[in-house]
C-alpha cells in the first residue's frame, strides 16, 4: 500500500496542474484568493506524501533489523554450541545450600554431593524375670537401665556426570563391646536410571522384603523395628544387584534383588580354604522379589519427606484424600554353609519343656513370603503384614547334618509364620497439629519345626513431632510374653524372656 501511495500521489499532483492549466486556458485568471488557497492545499499534500515517504522508509528500515537480529540469534546459538568456548566463557561453578541435606552441586547439574546425618539417642528400661530356667538354671538376673547410641550414620549421596547415574554411601558407627564405636559401611551402591520404568542397582543395599524392613529407621511409629520383622523375619541387607522401575506413572512399583546371601552383605567371593566357612559364601544366590501398588493414591498437604518410594509409617504429610498401598514379598535360598539367618525353634528339654531354642539356617532351603498394607487419611495410619516361612531341612538326615535337624531331630518340612497390625493418631490439639501421634501395635509369632512354640507382643507409645521426622522424641512400653530372639540393637536381652521393655529415644536427622 506504501509503495501505491508513492506513484499516485506524484501522479495525483500532474494530474491537478493539467487540469488547472486547461481550465485557465479556457477561462478567465482566478480570483487571487482561489490561487492561494489552491497553493495552500499543493503544500499541505506535499507534506502528507512527506510523512508517507518516512513511515514507509521506517517500516523498511524495521523490516531490515528484524532480519538481521535473526541472523545474530543464529550465529550465537552456533557459538554457544561449541562446547569449549561456552565453557571459557561461562565456566562451570560450584552451588552449596540445604535442601533436604547439606549439597554441593555445579551449575551444569552433572554432579552433586549430599551429606545426611542420623542420630538416635535411647534409654531403655529391660524387665524380666530373675530366672531364666532354659538358659541357665538357677541364675538370677537383674533389670538393666540404661543409655544408648541405637544408631549414628553418615550419609554421602547424589549423581555423576548424568543425573541418572545416583550413588550411595552410608557409615554407621555401632559398640565393639569394648567402650568403644566402629564406623564402618553400612549401604554402598551406585544406581543407573535407563527409564523410570527400568533402573539398574548394584553394591550393598536393604534387601526389598518385608514393608517395615524396606522402609528408614527414621520414619517409624514405634521406636524399633517390630518383634517380627528384622530380628525374626527379616532378611536383613545384601551383595549384589537389583533391577527395579516404577510402574503406571509411579502407581507402582517392582523390586529383584540378586545377592550373595542373606543378612551378611560382608562375604567375599575369592578367600583361601581356611576362611573359607567364616569370610567366604556359598555359591548359591538368594533372591527377593517384591511388588507394591498403590489402590488409592490419596492427596497430601505436605510433601512426604525424604524422597523414597517407601512411604513413612506415619502420616506426617497429613493425607486429605485416603492413601492405600498394599505390597507383596517372596525371598527364597538354599543355604549350603552360611548361616546367616537366627532361625527360632521349640526347644524340647527334659527338665524344661518348651520354650524357644535359636539356630541358624546352614542347611536349609527357605521360603519365605510375606502380604503387607499401608493405610494413611487425616493424621490416622496403619501398616500391617503377614509372613510366612517354610523350612525345608534337605540335608537333614545326611552328613554334616542340618543344625536345625541335630536339636529337634525333625526332618520334615516346617513352616513359621507371624503379623503384625500397627496404628497412629496425630491427636487435634489445636496449635499442635501434627505434633502428638499416639501409637499401638500387636504382634503374633508362631514355630512348628518339632513342636509348637509362639509369642505374644503389644506396644504403645507416643511420639512428639519438633520437625517431622528430622527432630521427634518417642517413647514406648512393650510387653513380650515369651522373647523368641535375642538382639541387643532390637532391646531383646535374651531368649524366652518375659520382659517389658521401657524406651525413650531422641531423633535428630540431617
Amino acid at each position: 500500500m506504501s509503495g501505491r501511495l508513492r506513484w499516485l500521489c506524484p501522479m495525483l499532483l500532474v494530474g491537478l496542474a493539467v487540469i488547472g492549466t486547461g481550465v485557465g486556458r479556457a477561462a478567465d485568471p482566478p480570483p487571487a484568493d482561489d490561487t492561494a488557497r489552491l497553493q495552500a492545499l499543493l503544500e499541505a499534500q506535499q507534506r502528507q506524501i512527506q510523512r508517507l515517504e518516512e513511515r514507509l522508509a521506517a517500516a523498511e528500515q524495521n523490516d531490515t533489523d528484524r532480519a538481521r537480529v535473526d541472523v545474530l540469534r543464529q550465529q550465537i546459538r552456533e557459538i554457544l554450541s561449541d562446547r569449549e568456548f561456552r565453557d571459557s566463557l561461562m565456566p562451570t561453578t560450584a552451588q552449596v545450600g540445604y535442601d533436604k541435606g547439606f549439597y554441593i552441586r555445579s551449575t551444569d547439574e552433572k554432579f552433586k554431593m549430599q551429606f545426611n546425618g542420623l542420630f538416635q539417642f535411647r534409654f531403655t528400661h529391660y524387665g524380666t524375670r530373675s530366672t531364666n530356667r532354659y538358659l541357665a538354671p538357677g541364675f538370677q538376673r537383674d533389670d538393666r537401665t540404661g543409655f544408648d547410641f541405637a544408631r549414628v550414620r553418615f550419609q554421602v549421596s547424589g549423581h555423576a556426570y548424568d543425573p541418572k547415574l545416583t550413588y550411595l554411601m552410608e557409615f554407621e558407627s555401632t559398640p565393639d563391646g569394648a567402650a568403644r564405636y566402629d564406623t564402618g559401611l553400612k549401604y554402598g551402591w551406585i544406581n543407573y536410571r535407563f527409564v523410570d520404568e527400568f533402573q539398574f542397582m548394584a553394591g550393598i543395599m536393604r534387601l526389598a522384603s518385608m514393608r517395615a524392613s524396606f522402609g528408614s529407621t527414621r520414619a517409624f511409629h514405634t521406636i524399633d523395628y517390630p518383634t517380627l520383622t528384622e530380628p525374626v523375619f527379616g532378611l536383613g541387607d545384601g551383595l549384589g544387584v537389583r533391577f527395579w522401575g516404577h510402574l503406571l506413572n509411579k502407581r507402582g512399583a517392582y523390586y529383584l534383588d540378586i545377592v550373595n546371601s542373606f543378612n551378611s552383605p560382608g562375604t567375599r567371593t575369592i578367600t583361601n580354604d581356611e576362611d573359607l566357612f567364616t569370610n567366604g559364601h556359598d555359591n548359591n544366590p538368594a533372591i527377593v522379589l517384591r511388588t507394591v501398588w498403590a489402590l488409592l493414591e490419596g492427596e497430601s498437604r505436605d510433601k512426604p519427606e525424604g524422597g523414597s518410594t517407601f512411604w513413612a509409617n506415619s502420616d506426617s504429610e497429613y493425607h486429605t484424600a485416603p492413601a492405600w498401598e498394599i505390597g507383596f514379598h517372596y525371598g527364597y535360598t538354599e543355604d549350603r554353609y552360611d548361616g546367616n539367618l537366627r532361625i527360632p525353634f521349640p526347644r524340647r528339654t527334659f527338665f524344661a519343656p518348651g520354650g524357644f531354642g535359636l539356630t541358624t539356617s546352614d542347611g536349609l532351603q527357605i521360603h519365605q513370603f510375606g502380604l503387607d498394607t499401608g493405610f494413611k487419611f487425616m493424621g490416622f495410619s496403619l501398616t500391617a503384614e503377614y509372613v510366612g516361612r517354610v523350612l525345608d531341612v534337605r540335608d537333614g538326615t545326611t552328613p554334616p547334618l542340618t543344625p536345625l535337624f541335630q536339636l529337634t531331630g525333625d526332618g520334615s518340612t516346617n513352616v513359621q509364620h507371624g503379623g503384625y497390625v500397627e496404628c497412629g493418631y496425630f491427636l487435634p490439639i489445636p496449635g499442635l497439629e501434627n505434633k502428638f501421634e499416639v501409637v499401638a501395635r500387636v504382634e503374633g509369632i508362631t514355630t512348628n519345626s518339632g513342636g509348637v512354640e509362639g509369642t505374644w507382643a503389644y506396644t504403645g507409645g507416643l511420639n512428639y513431632y519438633f520437625e517431622g521426622h528430622r527432630v521427634k522424641l518417642q517413647t514406648d512400653l512393650t510387653k513380650v510374653s515369651e522373647v523368641p530372639i535375642s538382639s541387643p540393637t532390637h532391646s531383646l536381652a535374651n531368649v524366652n524372656d518375659d520382659a517389658l521393655i521401657w524406651r525413650t529415644q531422641l531423633q535428630v536427622a540431617f
